[in-house]
């Protein structure tokens, strides 16, 4: 049988003592792209900083299991974990313009994130993040990277937080609301260009959104959050077009659509 990448089981998530999320159960293959959605305060993101080790002071996994390829993180110590930040399981944060140092390229910083994980000379660094920047299907390649974060626009800059994410080239990739701070016509690039990641590397994609559209278009499972209950779960048709919980209903016919094109 085979083994899922992500497997969440029976999972609840405190911060000091209280449950913020209750009884969540989802699993991601490899190469699945699995969108979660709810509003704001339904425990979405709460879910993918436990599997990543990112719950901060107060919080932690006080019931069930969180598997990555097999290995259950919970149990995993804190060295391990940032050993599996980048090459396991990479993040695309909200506004990676804020996580970027202002006053070093975003070439510096990518070659600095690759050498906490691996051996690399800065010219093999560059031709990497040029690679993916092609297959993001970027011009300009070098002037990016030699750019600093504040000489670019913020949809840009959330083009550099992907290709961060994936120059170690993951089997995960965790996506924290990343479209949420861009305008229309943008979010619709970023989409797509997560999509080609996808489509070059074979990499399982969690994306978190509030947005039914963005899952709409890119998702192959959608999990629908409320009040830190999974209330919705299965194929993106079914949840979609045969929505059975009225929250889920609702949710459909309150949010912006991304048009296909």
């Amino acid at each position: 049988m085979k083994t899922p990448l992500l497997d969440v089981r029976h999972v609840e998530i405190s911060y000091n003592g209280r449950p913020v999320v209750q009884d969540v159960s989802f699993q991601v293959e490899p190469g699945e792209i699995l969108g979660i959605v709810g509003e704001s305060g339904s425990g979405k993101s709460t879910l993918i900083k436990a599997a990543m080790g990112l719950l901060g002071i107060g919080g932690a996994v006080t019931k069930g299991d969180i598997y990555y390829n097999g290995r259950n993180v919970i149990d995993a110590k804190p060295d391990e974990i940032r050993r599996m930040r980048g090459p396991a399981m990479g993040m695309i944060f909200q506004d990676t313009g804020a996580s970027l140092c202002p006053v070093r390229s975003i070439g510096d910083q990518l070659y600095e994130s690759v050498n906490q994980h691996e051996k690399a000379s800065r010219e093999e660094v560059r031709q990497r993040a040029l690679d993916l920047f092609e297959k993001m299907r970027l011009p300009d390649g070098d002037r990016i990277l030699n750019s600093y974060p504040f000489e670019l626009s913020g949809g840009m800059n959330q083009r550099v937080g992907i290709l961060m994410a994936m120059v170690l080239r993951p089997k995960l990739l965790f996506a924290d609301e990343p479209t949420s701070a861009l305008d229309v016509t943008v979010q619709a690039q970023v989409v797509r260009e997560m999509i080609q990641m996808r489509e070059a590397y074979g990499t399982g994609i969690v994306i978190v959104t509030h947005n039914i559209g963005v899952v709409e278009y890119m998702a192959d499972n959608i999990a629908v959050m409320y009040r830190g209950n999974l209330v919705e779960y299965g194929k993106k048709e079914d949840v979609i077009y045969h929505p059975r919980e009225d929250y889920t209903k609702r949710l459909i016919g309150s949010v912006l659509r991304v048009n296909r094109g």
